[in-house]
């Protein structure tokens, strides 16, 4: 098996819901490691095949694909090729109808396990 590779972000930067996008067209998600410290709220996505236009994440029956956030954590991810698909990434506090603005920046860090 490869080494991982760790991406630096996405990054919620402070008074806002939604981070930057981070390529991760170089992989497969494998882990998400979450901030130190959180404002509450859970987290949704929103994912792009382009890195251009975002669409939120949700699954088959309709629901906001929605992860709870443990501060400080590492949270492995194997979601039945649900993160094969998450080529460009962007991570919300909150859902898109009910966003959580983080009164600082929250940085997390994406691993993913190279393509051979």
């Amino acid at each position: 098996m490869p080494a991982l590779t760790v991406l630096n972000g996405p990054i919620i930067p402070a008074g806002e819901s939604l981070s930057n996008a981070v390529d991760c067209t170089g992989g497969t998600i494998v882990r998400l490691t979450m901030p130190a410290t959180w404002n509450g709220g859970n987290i949704t996505f929103a994912i792009s095949s382009d890195g251009q236009g975002f669409n939120d994440l949700f699954d088959h029956d309709g629901n906001e694909f929605t992860m709870k956030v443990t501060t400080g954590a590492a949270i492995p991810l194997a979601f039945d090729g649900l993160t094969r698909c998450m080529a460009h990434v962007k991570i919300r506090s909150g859902t898109r109808s009910a966003p959580v603005i983080q009164t600082a920046q929250r940085d997390f860090a994406i691993a993913i396990e190279p393509d051979a």
